[in-house]
């Protein structure tokens, strides 16, 4: 005897996520009969709108999506450039003060890149191979998303970090 995924006998957890994939089922096929831009708006410049006759043919869900013309309303002016934006402590206008904590835990290079010490080896290394021990001996490379975080800790770097 097997249960049908919608079958009466089934667990209630077992029926919600048949609902729930049902309804995932349903909203795709509405979404890939509808996602084609109409000429009309593109061609205006005004909000998108959608024609709900036209077929996405033989592309997936998210190619479909990729596929589709971005429509803007009007070009927005950057006042300041992504590079220049630094995330600072304190208060605005106060003099910026180095993190003594972060000047202790990074090390910029000459040539700007911020290094940092790989975590797992401070204590519990007596299990732990040579070859691991010595592979997190090394220092790595400091994540892009945290770029910014370690700029805003040690303001006064001689090297310019990149």
């Amino acid at each position: 005897w097997s249960r049908s995924r919608d079958c009466e006998a089934a667990t209630p957890l077992e029926r919600t996520r048949a609902r729930a994939r049902a309804y995932v089922r349903s909203l795709r096929a509405i979404y890939m009969a509808s996602f084609v831009m109409s000429a009309g708006a593109t061609a205006s410049g005004t909000n998108a709108r959608v024609s709900t006759n036209a077929r996405v043919s033989g592309l997936g869900f998210r190619r479909a999506v990729a596929a589709l013309p971005r429509v803007t309303s009007a070009p927005v002016a950057k006042s300041v450039a992504p590079s220049a934006v630094v995330t600072t402590c304190g208060k605005p206008g106060a003099k910026a003060k180095t993190r003594k904590s972060a000047a202790k835990r990074y090390k910029v290079t000459a040539s700007g890149k911020v290094l940092h010490r790989r975590p797992g080896k401070q204590h519990l290394n007596g299990h732990k191979t040579t070859e691991r021990k010595t592979r997190l001996s090394g220092e790595r490379q400091v994540g892009r998303a945290q770029i910014p975080l370690v700029k805003g800790c040690l303001p006064y770097l001689k090297s310019k970090i990149r």
